[in-house]
């Protein structure tokens, strides 16, 4: 029995009876050893279909964690390069993004969520075209002092996605494709993707719906019935992100990128054994920032128990249930999903139908779950079990 089997089973049995995730995978690297379980259904039953088993070959769309996967490690590498800096302003890059107290936002201040802009916008409620909807993002009045809050927002990473694009003039699928991908061999990038090739991510739109029609967690000035694009299908190998799916193509620096579980153990490694970024660097993107000490560039900052010492571990969490994390000075990288919107939110509403979201299990109850899991495969690395040869 692999040893990862209990922690499937505890991501699977998350939340209320009509909550649970559709499937769920759990894999970690620790001490040289990699393992990798897996359950549920990859795509639940629909109609005359039959359920879908999981499988560890699968790709899972990513959502934010495609924040760190693919537009902070983009950012790393061009660090290092000397092509980019921390400390660039926005309009340096772009123009657009000026006046209204923006004019000295940082690209820094984009990954850690300190540059003072709004949450959540829905851009394809007002276009569908990509460069509109980019210099919309750019165009947005702030909603706080730059600076002075942690505000987790998707729109600053659309634009540290778009600064990316801007240095390297590449597209953002071209440049993660011929930076991250190639050199490291793995096979992630970002969708449409194959549906058979991938994990259910989504019964339909539904949840977003929910987001513009209720006006909540954030308030915005649109009528949900008022647009025609709404996806009333299981979403299978295609962004799941309103943003990334509707308005820029299904690429973009805050969702579109999709992986398997193995693909994200390789990064993870690379990442923290300074073949792929130096190790100054890394410590420097793991750098708490000041208004929030759990929030570092790009990354998130949390920790694990080694015994009587604690572990940090920088990480990120994506709405589809996703997890991917690294040990800043442990071998250790742990990469997961709950696919908590797939069998639960449903298809969309209609008629007098409530449209308001269904309660999902939450990103913490996963990422501590798959930190459980990581901290239990250190302790197994670093007291292995006897072999009979070794005890003779």
């Amino acid at each position: 029995m692999n040893r990862l089997d209990a922690y499937v089973e505890r991501l699977l049995g998350l939340g209320a009876p009509t909550a649970r995730p559709a499937s769920a995978i759990v894999g970690v690297r620790a001490g040289g050893t990699t393992e990798v379980a897996f359950g549920g259904s990859a795509a639940p039953a629909s109609g005359a279909s039959a359920a879908v088993p999981m499988r560890r070959d699968l790709l899972l769309d990513l959502a934010s964690v495609t924040k760190v996967a693919a537009t902070t490690v983009l950012v790393m590498r061009l660090v290092d390069e000397g092509r980019i800096a921390l400390e660039d302003t926005v309009r340096r890059h772009l123009p657009a993004f000026a006046g209204g107290g923006k004019d000295e936002v940082t690209l820094e201040q984009l990954l850690t969520h300190t540059a003072g802009l709004q949450p959540w916008w829905p851009l394809y409620l007002e276009t569908a075209d990509p460069a509109e909807a980019l210099l919309r993002a750019q165009e947005l009045p702030l909603a706080s002092a730059p600076g002075t809050t942690w505000s987790y927002s998707d729109l600053g990473l659309m634009l540290a996605g778009a600064i990316v694009e801007q240095v390297t003039g590449l597209g953002l699928r071209e440049a993660y494709r011929t930076i991250v991908a190639e050199p490291l061999g793995v096979t992630s990038g970002y969708g449409p993707v194959p549906a058979a090739s991938a994990v259910t991510s989504a019964d339909s739109d539904a949840y977003e719906y929910g987001m513009v029609a209720t006006g909540e967690p954030y308030p915005v000035p649109f009528d949900a019935d008022g647009f025609a694009g709404w996806r009333d299908r299981p979403l299978r190998g295609e962004v799941n992100d309103g943003n990334a799916a509707h308005a820029l193509g299904g690429v973009s620096g805050h969702a579109g990128l999709f992986s398997t579980v193995d693909d994200l153990l390789v990064l993870g490694a690379a990442l923290r054994d300074g073949t792929f970024v130096p190790e100054p660097l890394l410590h420097r993107f793991a750098r708490p920032t000041p208004v929030n000490r759990e929030q570092a560039v790009g990354f998130r900052r949390s920790s694990l128990r080694r015994g009587d010492a604690a572990v940090t571990v920088l990480g990120h969490g994506g709405f589809t249930g996703t997890w991917f994390g690294f040990g800043l000075d442990a071998d250790l990288v742990v990469a997961g999903a709950a696919m908590r919107l797939a069998g639960v939110v449903g298809p969309l509403p209609g008629g007098a139908e409530d449209p308001r979201t269904p309660t999902l299990v939450t990103g913490d109850a996963i990422q501590s779950v798959l930190l459980d899991a990581a901290a239990d495969a250190l302790a197994a690395a670093a007291s292995p079990v006897s072999t009979n040869a070794e005890e003779r």
